[in-house]
């Protein structure tokens, strides 16, 4: 799968954010993160000199937006353990629960299960995709989660 070189070349760009701050200049570039071979099959390679950099201040700024919503998952960080406050019905795509600590979590990645219990105790926790929240007595997988209050 081919996704995993790109979620390699992000990981490796997160060392840079912090230079991207401070500076309006792009320092990180598509070739420090594609291969020529991957700038070939893109048509990156083609393009002139300004689209390039269009493009490079593109990438810094789409940098600093993952790394805003990765710093925005240290709320689930420690993990918090607490139930939902009502019936629980499974993921059915932008899912809302209420939790009995007051917070409100939304599903944020899509995923379609069936699964009935009332007030089940939740465990929301840091993963590497951000927020994750664990069903107790579901055989479901976890689903990435942002917190709405």
């Amino acid at each position: 799968m081919r996704t995993r070189p790109i979620w390699t070349a992000l990981l490796l760009m997160f060392c840079f954010v912090p230079l991207c701050a401070e500076r309006r200049d792009a320092l990180l570039t598509m070739g420090q993160v594609m291969t020529p071979e991957e700038m070939k099959a893109a048509g990156i390679s083609t393009l002139y000199p300004a689209q390039r950099e269009v493009l490079d201040h593109w990438l810094n700024r789409y940098t600093l937006l993952l790394v805003s919503e990765r710093k925005g998952s240290g709320e689930c960080d420690p993990a918090i353990e607490t139930q939902v406050n009502g019936e629980f019905t499974g993921w059915s795509g932008e899912t809302i629960y209420k939790l009995r600590n007051g917070q409100i979590w939304q599903q944020a990645s899509y995923h379609y299960h069936y699964h009935y219990a009332y007030a089940p105790a939740v465990t929301i926790y840091s993963s590497s995709s951000g927020c994750s929240m664990r069903v107790a007595d579901d055989d479901d997988e976890p689903i990435r989660v942002r917190r709405l209050k």
